[in-house]
Order: C-alpha cells, then sequence, then structure tokens
C-alpha cells in the first residue's frame, strides 16, 4: 500500500463534523519529557497533515501551542483557546493571523487589542463554554473541525459531547508513570460510548479510528 493510499485508509470516509486526534502511550501519557516529539512516527506525522488538511479550522489550546512549539500554520486557520491571552515570545504565531477564543470577559480587554493589533482575530465564546465556542466557529463557516488538544481541552470536548470522529495514535513507549493524561478534566457528564471503524499498526505503531455510537 502506498503511503497516500494508507493515510487515506487511516483517514477514513469524508464528512463534515467534529474529529479529535490525539497520541498516547500504552500506559495512557501523552508527553515523554514535557512533550509528544519523540511519539508516534512518520505515518503518525503524515495522518495529522492530513486532518489538518480535512479541517476548515483546527482548535487547540494555548498551553499546547507553547509546550509544543507551534510555529504559524500555511494552510489551515487555527483557533487557539485562551483565558489569558499571553503569548509572549510567540509573536510569529500571532502574526499570522490565528483565531483567538478567548470569553466574552477577556474579548474585550487590553491584551486582547493587542492580540488585534498583532494579526490575531479575537472570537469571543461567551461564557466559555466549547459549545459556544464550536458556535463561534460555525458562524465563520467551518464545517469541519478538528482538535489537536491539549488534554483539557479534549475533556472539554468530551464533557459537551463534541466528538464525532476519533483518531487515537498508540505509541510503543512504556513508562512506569504517566507524565501526562491524554485527557484530564473533571467528571462531569456521562462517559461517551464509541465505535471502533478501523485498526492499523505500522511500524510497532497501532492506529485507531473511533466514530461516535449511531443511535436508532
Amino acid at each position: 500500500m502506498s503511503d497516500t493510499a494508507l493515510i487515506e485508509h487511516l483517514m477514513g470516509p469524508d464528512r463534515e463534523g467534529i474529529r479529535l486526534i490525539a497520541v498516547s502511550t500504552l500506559h495512557g501519557s501523552a508527553t515523554i519529557d514535557g512533550t509528544s516529539g519523540p511519539m508516534g512516527n512518520g505515518t503518525d506525522a503524515q495522518l495529522f497533515a492530513a486532518l489538518r488538511e480535512w479541517a476548515d479550522i483546527a482548535v487547540i489550546g494555548s498551553a499546547t501551542v507553547k509546550s509544543e512549539e507551534y510555529g504559524p500554520s500555511t494552510s489551515t486557520r487555527l483557533a487557539v483557546l485562551s483565558h489569558s491571552l499571553d503569548f509572549s515570545g510567540f509573536e510569529d504565531f500571532i502574526a499570522a493571523g490565528p483565531l483567538v477564543l478567548t470569553p466574552a470577559e477577556r474579548a474585550s480587554s487590553l491584551e486582547a487589542r493587542r492580540l488585534a493589533d498583532a494579526g490575531a482575530e479575537v472570537v469571543s465564546t461567551g461564557t466559555g463554554t466549547m459549545s459556544e465556542a464550536i458556535a463561534a466557529l460555525r458562524a465563520q463557516g467551518a464545517r469541519r473541525i478538528s482538535c489537536e488538544g491539549g488534554p483539557s481541552v479534549y475533556s472539554a470536548f468530551i464533557a459537551e459531547g463534541l466528538v464525532d470522529k476519533l483518531y487515537l495514535t498508540l505509541d510503543p513507549h512504556l513508562s512506569p508513570s504517566v507524565e501526562k493524561p491524554v485527557v484530564d478534566g473533571e467528571a462531569t457528564s456521562p462517559a461517551l460510548k464509541l465505535e471502533l471503524e478501523n485498526v492499523t499498526a505500522v511500524d510497532n505503531t497501532v492506529f485507531l479510528r473511533y466514530r461516535r455510537t449511531q443511535t436508532p
């Protein structure tokens, strides 16, 4: 199977919706030595890029932007969730014009105006729920939305039932403790039940694709 065919197989049917992509060690950690960099393989990187290309907008938390040292996106527009609105050291990232999603109480702050002057588009998410953030993105015309984490952002999506598909890469590292859990938040809602759509192994790394359980 060619690389292109493999990625198409891993991506699955091309439909609108909300898709989460995450990588985990065998013991459930989202990071090794503070970053996801040592995890995954070339196929994982290609899948990440393909999902980014699929999306109208990719959602990430500001902590992930900083810990993973995100640079400006050259394709899909990025939407960053932030309450502090502190992007010191990431001026090039902001100059590229990402959306910055923040609660209404912060959207008119001095920090928000500074970000707007630097190139970002600051968007109010009302009271700050993830559903309001998604509604704001859909008002911008986004119909294909991906989520790239991190753990607290995944938790917010899951808690509000905002998951149509999950792409989970299982990396073959195993450590005696979980450095940072893949999902990290309070259990404020029932667990979502997903259906397995695909499982593929490439060079000891396992690629899982789940979809939201369909109700009759």
